[in-house]
């Protein structure tokens, strides 16, 4: 556990301490942009050229409105997938600390160079 020692204000961040090997490598770049997709961009919800009965039934639970749901439309009929995440806002801090977390277990897994030393965000 880390004790601050200095002078602490009102604030609510936290530090860390990552240890790298020169620049990011190939797999550590591709690691990063599938943990994005993966934790930042959503669950894909529909594959462009969904038929009328998929949309209607993946939709039903949604409670988008009806400009939402056309624009869902348009954006299939445009050759787009559609992907849904959610944020929520009573856990927002310890899910933003998540996510570093994660990222970086993700990385060092990896091993080519990416080491935690000091990544405690929990204070």
């Amino acid at each position: 556990m880390k004790i601050r020692a200095d002078f602490v204000t009102n604030s609510s961040s936290s530090s860390f301490v990552l240890a790298r090997k020169g620049d990011l490598t190939e797999k550590q770049k591709e690691a990063i942009i599938a943990f994005v997709e993966d934790a930042m961009l959503g669950k894909r919800l529909l594959k462009a050229g969904a038929s009328d009965t998929e949309i209607a039934t993946d939709l039903k639970d949604e409670y988008l409105s009806e400009d939402v749901e056309e624009r869902i439309r348009q954006a299939l009929r445009e050759g787009k997938d559609i992907y849904l995440g959610e944020l929520s806002f009573d856990e927002a801090e310890y899910g933003y600390a998540r996510l570093f977390e994660n990222l970086w277990e993700e990385l060092g897994e990896i091993d080519e160079g990416f080491e935690e030393i000091d990544t405690d965000l929990s204070y």
